[in-house]
């Protein structure tokens, strides 16, 4: 290429003939002119022009792309020059271009337009040949040496617009004062253009965070375009090839004004402050610092957690905004959009939107393999749909989509709860002020999760029900955080929030052996304080209870076992429900009174077991099958277990 015998370049060892050659071939050519080739030249022109890079800056850029380009050239370069400082490369830079030293410093500065936009970086801590020192994006060599369409389509491949929002500023009710003050402060920015505006949206994923930022763009009236996370070839990108798209999509939207950016998934980007102290970071905390403070176009920045986030860049967003689960109207309203074109009843509907996990990705996805199967059966649709959904839900360690309830038989009578308040008075209390928190104790069976259930219906609001088996898990720390999604999708859905079996997390933080025990505790006493809505809590151990505990509910409501009046009106109810006749009624009633520890779930457990019958129930059957459940709860009660017991 440059007139020079092949023998000089493939020589090792000594360079000094070679260097003599350069040396004697650079006389016959003279100084640099400023021209790399009608193609090249055009390109970087082009370039230069869309981000605005001085003669100098694009200088540099034809040398690093020449270097690349021609393979010759860079193997005559690491011949010739060897290893190189920082300090050579800008010496032998400027020798090359025929600038002074400070003019190619400033142009390879962290602070040069060149550098900001991710189309160059330098390696400025160890020594190399001069051809790795410039390291250049992907894709941007051939661009600028073939024509401006490639140019063209290297931007458009990093610089990516965003799909349009399916969701609007109405489905975040619960976030209705902090998205009005972001709306107002983007558009003032967008109007003035300020520079270092950044917001944050965390949260779990499924809540709609990208799709919120989305719907932000769409208000406002601008394009948003996003930060790829893979390149042409579906290959993932590192964090710092992402954060250099991130820098030239600043440089190329600044310039042309009304736009904001979407850096998603964040959190594998940021350095790890642990990362930093033991320098394993791509990137230092003082980079990412000054990217927060000067980027000229506001952006959104999306992370599932928090994990790990230096409380320096914490503190260098203009908002911080929190996510949280979607109400369940606007949970309904996605399923609804999703599934208008399966045959999907309105009860799967109701149990889908139940669940605060399926995200709008989950269910179009899901959507997509099963509308491609062409099913015609309703129930073969939603079977098909809920067998993708939960595989997905369970690879992510979430829980599945609640079953299909099995209808009660036994009708709800509130007259036959043995409680030692008036319910019919505390009902009317919680329709004028929804608000308490209740502690429903007893034995088993009395009918505490029902009366959940009655005060749910009768405030006409949703039922969330917890167990101990949804929240309990091994890892220290995910317990309490369940707990404290519970109360927030109680929160976000209006819910009347049932938890059964709460022994499980409000046990006497005296007889606590672990650590993780008493910050279980300490976790459901602080989101009962914080929750503005109504909680019952049922247990039956209720001796068990920590005593600060006790002090936070409201009532504590004692549910016992029926009285003889009650009992009877239940035996007549299971009779009429089974098609039993019922004769001699002042005989059983009395024979009825006999049995002591009666409770609505004895009837409810007769009940079920005579759907396995074709032949009615009888009052003798019926008596002596009541009688058998006491006796198996006796038998309980008196055979404890021997030896040790893990408290889980």
């Amino acid at each position: 290429m440059l007139g020079l015998d092949e023998a000089l370049l493939k020589t090792d060892g000594d360079a000094s003939n070679l260097i003599q050659a350069l040396k004697a071939r650079h006389a016959q050519l003279g100084s640099f002119d400023g021209h790399f080739g009608i193609t090249l030249d055009d390109g970087l022109q082009y370039l230069a022009n869309i981000l605005g890079l001085s003669t100098v800056e694009r200088h540099v850029l034809g040398l690093a792309t020449t270097l690349k380009a021609h393979a010759c050239l860079a193997k005559l370069a690491s011949r010739a020059l060897g290893e190189l400082d920082f300090l050579h490369l800008v010496q032998i830079s400027a020798k090359l271009i025929g600038e002074s030293e400070s003019v190619i410093r400033k142009a390879v500065a962290s602070s040069s337009l060149l550098v900001r936009s991710g189309l160059l970086s330098i390696d400025r801590k160890s020594r190399q040949c001069l051809p790795q020192k410039f390291v250049l994006m992907d894709g941007l060599v051939d661009a600028l040496c073939f024509s401006r369409a490639e140019i063209e389509g290297f931007l458009e491949r990093w610089i990516i617009e965003a799909p349009a929002a399916h969701l609007r500023f109405a489905d975040y009710p619960h976030l209705h004062q902090e998205i009005n003050q972001m709306q107002r402060k983007l558009a003032q920015e967008l109007r003035f253009q300020g520079k270092g505006i950044n917001v944050l949206l965390y949260g779990r994923a499924g809540t709609g965070k990208t799709e919120l930022a989305r719907a932000v763009a769409k208000q406002l009236g601008v394009t948003l375009y996003s930060v790829p996370t893979a390149d042409e070839s579906g290959e993932p990108l590192s964090s710092a090839q992402r954060l250099g798209c991130y820098r030239l999509a600043q440089t190329v939207l600044a310039r042309r004004g009304q736009a904001l950016l979407l850096f998603d998934e964040v959190e594998d980007v940021f350095p790890h402050p642990m990362s930093i102290h033991f320098g394993n970071a791509e990137m230092n905390k003082g980079w990412i610092n000054s990217t927060l403070e000067d980027n000229p176009l506001p952006t959104l920045w999306v992370c599932n957690r928090l994990d790990g986030f230096d409380e320096a860049y914490l503190r260098r967003f203009t908002q911080v905004i929190e996510v949280g689960i979607p109400p369940l109207s606007t949970r309904k309203r996605i399923i609804q959009s999703y599934t208008r074109r399966l045959p999907v009843s309105s009860s799967w509907k109701q149990r889908a939107a139940s669940h605060p996990d399926l995200s709008p990705a989950l269910l179009s996805q899901a959507v997509k393999n099963v509308a491609s199967i062409q099913y015609r059966d309703p129930k073969t649709v939603e079977a098909a749909l809920e067998t993708l959904l939960n595989s997905t839900l369970k690879a992510m360690g979430r829980e599945p989509i609640p079953p299909q309830a099995v209808a009660d038989v036994m009708t709800y009578r509130p007259e036959c709860l043995n409680a030692d308040q008036d319910l019919n008075a505390l009902v009317q209390g919680l329709r004028r002020d929804p608000r308490g928190r209740l502690c429903l104790y007893g034995p088993p069976g009395t009918g505490k999760s029902a009366f959940g259930a009655h005060v749910a219906h009768e405030l006409q609001r949703p039922l969330l029900v917890k167990r101990a088996s949804d929240l309990l898990r091994s890892l220290v720390g995910e317990s309490e955080q369940r707990l404290a999604l519970m109360f927030q999708q109680a929160e976000s859905d209006g819910a009347v929030l049932v938890l059964d079996e709460a022994d499980s997390f409000l046990r006497d933080r005296r007889q606590a052996h672990t650590s993780w025990e008493v910050s279980q505790v300490n976790e459901l006493l602080t989101q009962m304080e914080g929750f503005d809505g109504v909680f019952i809590a049922s247990t039956n151990l209720f001796e068990a209870f920590d005593a600060a505990a006790l002090r936070r509910f409201d009532l504590k409501i004692r549910f016992d076992y029926l009285r003889p009046d009650q009992a009877w009106i239940l035996f007549r109810e299971t009779l009429r429900q089974t098609g039993g006749r019922l004769t001699q009624a002042a005989i059983w009633q009395e024979r009825l009174s006999g049995l002591k520890g009666l409770t609505p779930g004895d009837f409810a457990v007769v009940l079920r077991s005579q759907r396995l019958f074709t032949t009615s129930l009888t009052p003798d059957k019926l008596y002596e099958d009541l009688a058998s459940e006491i006796a198996l709860k006796d038998q309980q009660a008196t055979h404890r277990p021997i030896g040790f017991t893990a408290e889980l």
